[in-house]
């Protein structure tokens, strides 16, 4: 008994032991009293340090540039971090262009570099190649990773949320494994020397690798790094000293915080933070940055491929045909819409007839004319295989046309085991019927050159429909079916027994594509063609006076229903920054009517004086053209009709276009066409010389427009800054009356001497007071275009009521035409190829009565 209650009285010692030393330490019994706290002296306490901020001067080279960023793939960072790259690549004249997915390939042509920060996806086995094969051509890779930046996964099982922080995943790495560097799942901490806390990483110039990229630079900081292993071909950039650890060794030393590979068109970095408002002001971190903007921006060995076309020209290109054929309007849509396409690539197009020094070249033509590349095929081990060879049939002496077509045809066809027409290239020997050649060629001086053959005219305009479709940002990749490598592309023309054609032909009237709708570059991802489904996504009901606002996602079309006629409205779609929109109008039968693209990324597109004629269900169809998406508003307000009217309402505009180089005597003929009109229509008139250049606006609201050259020719031809505002007035509709000797649209046709018009034909409007065979002499002979149409040329539907009544060059063509809307064409046109005022006195008033009537008529 006594031993147990010894062991109690032990067991509550013991237990009461540590309370009671605890009691006695902290009222320090048996010991001296506590001293007071000392008085509190700012003066006395220590500053901590702040980092050294180094100023320098960014004097960069400024040239012109896109580099693509990644946001496609999850990456955690916002804008504002990398506003300080951002600005320093601006003042090198170079723009960031996010990449939100699709084809990386297709994305990377146009583009000097790749910035890929803190993925939280990987990236695919397409898409590592695409970026492989884009840094082994000369592109640049910047890769940034951060051990702060990782993926948050949270699940919802119906009780609870489970919460999943993927810090030990380094998607990155799905990258820069390629490149022989791997982001360790790692920090790097320093408890020694540091700056301000243990994470932020002190990096001096005994730790830097010889590169541009490090020149100048004495110390860098770090704010939270991963440290990299790099392969046998990389190289460390920056290296941390002895007293840096890594948290997943916990050992020091030999750590690298920065790599560069593939002999320098690579750098990867372990930090973000280092580019962040305020830290891009410590020690040398600006100037760092700086130089990482020179990496980017520096474009001497970036080696360009065909399917990068057009993005390897530079801003002017000179447009060629081979041969030199005589341009007429079939050439016309194709250098239009070249024109329009090279535009929205910040690309200037213009038509020569043989390369400029100093300028990229695009050369057009025909495998039977193509002795004006002959030494770029050559230098491609190209050959062209044309034997027998062919020749143009020769004209006949009195009628001009071709009196031996038959007999060509028979020695063609008794020869044809004989007939070799052969491409020889590094894919062996490919027949020239039914296939096109594109090749590029880049020159000793840098330039560069891309020849575009076909065996006939149609298979040509297929091969430059081809190219203006792989133009945009992110469009599907044209060339899929073409045997293509490298430089080379022999690509299907899809036309049956295609023949191969003597000359290039581009004298008969034009013919846009169907797709095209009026000249701009189609841009659609679906089915829109005529009379089929649309490929947009409903957007409901819009009526006059109401205004929407509406978002693009990717690759989508919004559709707007329009059945509030009979109306004339007007349509306008202001697009954000970063939209490229185009309208389309569709009837109740989904027939396209009319398509708008005329302006650039963040410009509204307007349709003006639409005339919705019935109450049926018309359908707006909004467009981005590089089908990125966007946001945008709509609005449909009532507009006045353009193009068409009661013969007095709307009014006629005339344009005289005189400040040009006078080919005789420099006449125009707006005065006399203006005293006629004026009498019955409300008539304004615009003399170039004394009103200066049109702009987009003036044409809005007429009825006709009146485009008189007179006896002047527009130095600048088809490319003009007033020919491109009058020719959008016609592709959106509206009517046209064009009077001169040499008219911009035919400049570049042969002239000849005119002196007497012969009237042609029975049309009870056009020839009204008129007799058909009546000959009508000119006030004097007058120098003009040679227009090379026949009756029998004409499409169908086209009048020639006026021909050329000379003996010498161009007799019979056809100097009077009238050519009515089409389902192609929704414009109507009437073209005299001499001066109006030449006509007797008391021809002109009649003839201006019959040609008001006839498009009158035609509405």
């Amino acid at each position: 008994m006594r031993k147990g209650i010894l062991l109690l009285f032990v067991f509550v010692i013991l237990l009461a032991t540590p309370a009671a030393v605890r009691y006695l330490r902290f009222y320090r019994f048996g010991t001296p009293a506590r001293s007071l706290p000392a008085d509190f002296n700012p003066e006395n306490v220590a500053q901590v340090g702040t980092p050294e901020s180094i100023r320098f001067v960014d004097e960069p080279e400024v040239g012109s540039g896109l580099v693509l960023l990644d946001r496609a793939h999850g990456n955690q960072f916002t804008l504002d971090e990398i506003g300080f790259l951002d600005g320093r690549l601006s003042q090198r004249g170079f723009e960031l262009l996010p990449f939100a997915g699709g084809d990386l390939a297709v994305a990377l042509r146009p583009v000097n570099a790749f910035v890929v920060i803190t993925p939280t996806a990987d990236f695919s086995l397409a898409e590592v190649q695409a970026v492989s094969d884009f840094v082994e051509r000369g592109g640049r890779l910047l890769l940034i990773g951060d051990p702060t930046r990782y993926n948050v996964l949270v699940e919802d099982d119906g009780f609870e949320f489970v919460v999943t922080i993927e810090s030990d995943k380094i998607p990155l790495n799905s990258l820069a494994n390629e490149f022989d560097i791997i982001f360790n799942g790692d920090y790097l901490y320093n408890t020694v020397e540091n700056e301000g806390n243990f994470r932020n990483i002190l990096l001096r110039s005994d730790g830097f690798a010889e590169s541009s990229l490090t020149e100048g630079l004495d110390q860098l900081a770090f704010y939270g790094a991963h440290s990299l292993q790099i392969g046998p071909t990389g190289t460390a950039l920056l290296a941390a000293d002895d007293q840096t650890w890594s948290s997943a060794t916990d050992r020091p030393g030999g750590l690298s915080l920065a790599a560069t590979s593939r002999d320098g068109r690579v750098l990867a970095l372990g930090d973000i933070q280092f580019m962040v408002e305020p830290y891009y002001t410590v020690y040398d971190n600006g100037r760092f940055i700086a130089q990482i903007a020179d990496f980017l921006t520096d474009s001497d060995r970036r080696r360009f491929v065909l399917s990068d076309f057009p993005y390897f020209f530079s801003e002017k290109v000179s447009l060629i045909y081979t041969g030199a054929p005589e341009l007429g309007p079939d050439a016309f849509d194709e250098i239009i819409m070249l024109q329009e396409a090279f535009q929205r690539a910040e690309l200037e197009l213009e038509l020569a007839v043989e390369p400029t020094a100093g300028q990229d070249a695009l050369f057009l033509g025909l495998y039977n004319q193509a002795g004006d590349v002959s030494k770029l095929l050559e230098a491609a081990n190209i050959a062209l295989l044309i034997d027998p060879p062919i020749e143009a049939a020769a004209p006949d002496a009195e009628t001009g046309e071709s009196d031996d077509e038959t007999a060509l045809e028979e020695d063609a066809a008794a020869a044809e085991e004989d007939v070799q027409r052969l491409i020889q290239s590094r894919f062996g020997n490919v027949q020239m019927a039914g296939t096109a050649l594109i090749l590029l060629d880049e020159g000793e001086d840098g330039r560069y050159s891309v020849v575009v053959l076909a065996a006939g005219n149609q298979g040509l305009e297929n091969t430059i429909n081809r190219l203006l479709q792989a133009m945009p940002l992110n469009a599907d990749y044209a060339l899929a079916d073409c045997l293509l490598q490298d430089n080379l592309a022999l690509c299907p023309t899809d036309i049956v027994d295609e023949e191969v054609e003597a000359e290039l032909l581009t004298s008969g009237a034009a013919d846009l594509p169907e797709d095209n709708g009026g000249g701009d570059v189609d841009e659609d991802t679906g089915d829109d063609t005529a009379g089929g489904d649309l490929d947009a996504v409903s957007q409901g009901t819009i009526v006059v006076g109401e205004t929407f606002d509406a978002v693009l996602a990717e690759n989508e079309n919004h559709a707007w229903t329009f059945n509030s006629g009979p109306a004339v409205i007007d349509i306008v779609v202001q697009g954000a920054d970063d939209l490229d929109a185009i309208i389309e109008l569709y009837d109740p039968n989904n027939e396209l009517l009319q398509t708008v693209d005329d302006s650039f990324t963040g410009d509204a597109e307007e349709m003006l004086g639409v005339d919705i004629p019935d109450e049926g269900d018309y359908t707006i169809v909004v467009r981005d053209f590089f089908a990125d998406g966007g946001s945008y508003t709509i609005s449909v307000t009532e507009g006045e009709l353009v193009g068409s009217g009661d013969g007095g309402g709307g009014g006629i505009f005339i344009f005289a276009d005189d400040d040009g180089t006078p080919i005789n005597d420099g006449i125009s003929s707006t005065a006399v066409l203006a005293d006629l009109l004026a009498a019955d229509y409300d008539v304004t008139t615009w003399v170039s010389t004394i009103d200066g250049p049109l702009s987009e606006d003036t044409l809005a609201g007429y009825q006709l427009v009146v485009w008189d050259t007179g006896d002047y020719e527009d130095d600048d031809g088809l490319f003009g800054e007033d020919t491109g505002i009058l020719l959008n007035y016609l592709d959106s509709g509206g009517d046209m009356f064009i009077t001169g000797s040499a008219p911009a649209l035919f400049s570049t046709f042969e002239r000849g001497p005119l002196n007497t018009v012969q009237v042609y034909g029975d049309d009870p409007i056009l020839l009204a007071n008129l007799t058909d065979g009546q000959m009508i002499s000119l006030d004097q002979t007058y120098d003009t275009v040679l227009s090379e149409f026949f009756i029998e040329d004409l499409e169908e539907g086209s009048i020639g009521f006026l021909l050329n009544a000379g003996e010498t060059a161009g007799a019979g063509t056809v100097v009077g035409l009238a050519a009515p809307a089409n389902e192609f064409n929704d414009q109507n046109a009437v073209i005299l190829l001499f001066p109006f005022v030449a006509l007797p006195a008391d021809i002109q008033p009649v003839l201006a009565n019959n040609i008001l009537s006839w498009f009158e008529s035609v509405q």
